[in-house]
């Protein structure tokens, strides 16, 4: 049995990365019984519908932690404030893999060697091993976890036609942002910009206000990630929904998290030094850079209607 600890900050991308997680692990056979203690049942519940079948999970509150004997496994997810002091107190090794939160260090196309150097690096505490996993697009780090990993299916497009039935005769656009972002989207006159050949594709709560749009329920994490692929552009939140743009392989612009203290901007220029790296031409790094900065989303339009460049 592992245990899990995982702290909901940003709701949908933790809980999706938590149950990647467990997915892998139990697809891989590295374990299938999971002790998951967090602080959202009511998100749980609605994305535990994503875990394989063969995943054994029994849910408990993350402040429940030293109320129970620690299993000999822990995944501590995003670096999660640990009382050593408690595990320590048992006689039993405990060996604790504690994610990082997702990184991309790098400046003037290097990349820095901090998160290099921290991934894998291993240190003792008494009875416990704590070994860092860095969640990283970079190499020579723990890489990023992906349906493709465990779910390599992707879904027919004639599957979202019968069960949705989205309009063939429009282009799609999928638009999962914070509301944020959606309020200047709609202030800036984006929706509009785009003509009535193009329809934007919301989920759940987030609904549109424009007249080509449709609010689709919440997707399972395989519909969703099937879907971008079918989209002309595709607009997403969090780390999570940005593996899955990127690995559709169609023009898309990351709402990165606002921080209060400023953090996402130097984090916005990073992925976009790790864009510049990897083949995506200017209009898709300004695209990033003046959409998450300036609130200026003039050059999505223009990534989202033609051609990634080469």
């Amino acid at each position: 049995m592992t245990d899990l600890y995982c702290d909901i900050i940003d709701n949908y991308g933790d809980m999706a990365f938590a149950i990647k997680v467990i997915n892998t692990y139990t697809f891989e056979k590295k374990e299938q019984s999971f002790r998951f203690f967090s602080n959202n049942r009511d998100l749980y519940d609605v994305f535990s519908k994503n875990l394989l079948e063969s995943a054994q999970v029994t849910y408990y509150n993350l402040s429940e932690v030293q109320s129970y004997t620690p299993s000999s496994k822990i995944l501590n997810l995003f670096e999660i404030e640990i009382h050593y002091s408690f595990l320590e107190s048992f006689e039993f090794p405990i060996h604790l893999t504690d994610f990082t939160y997702f990184s991309l260090e790098a400046k003037d196309g290097i990349y820095k060697p901090g998160i290099i150097e921290y991934h894998d690096k291993i240190s003792t505490h008494s009875n416990l091993t704590v070994k860092h996993f860095s969640v990283s697009l970079l190499n020579f780090t723990g890489g990023a976890f992906s349906e493709k990993i465990y779910q390599t299916k992707i879904l027919e497009k004639e599957y979202f036609l019968e069960k949705y039935h989205l309009n063939t005769n429009k282009k799609w656009i999928s638009v999962f942002c914070y509301p944020e972002t959606q309020s200047e989207l709609e202030k800036t006159g984006f929706f509009e910009s785009f003509g009535d050949d193009y329809i934007f594709l919301s989920f759940g709560k987030q609904v549109l206000s424009y007249k080509n749009s449709m609010t689709l329920p919440f997707l399972s994490m395989q519909e969703y990630a099937s879907l971008l692929h079918y989209c002309e552009g595709n607009i997403v939140r969090g780390e999570n929904s940005m593996i899955n743009a990127m690995e559709s392989g169609k023009p898309f612009y990351w709402d990165i998290y606002k921080e209060n203290n400023g953090a996402h901007r130097e984090k916005i220029h990073d992925f976009c030094e790790y864009l510049k790296l990897n083949g995506y031409g200017d209009e898709y790094v300004r695209a990033q850079k003046l959409g998450n900065l300036e609130y200026k989303y003039g050059v999505v339009h223009k990534i989202f209607t033609q051609k990634k460049e080469s």
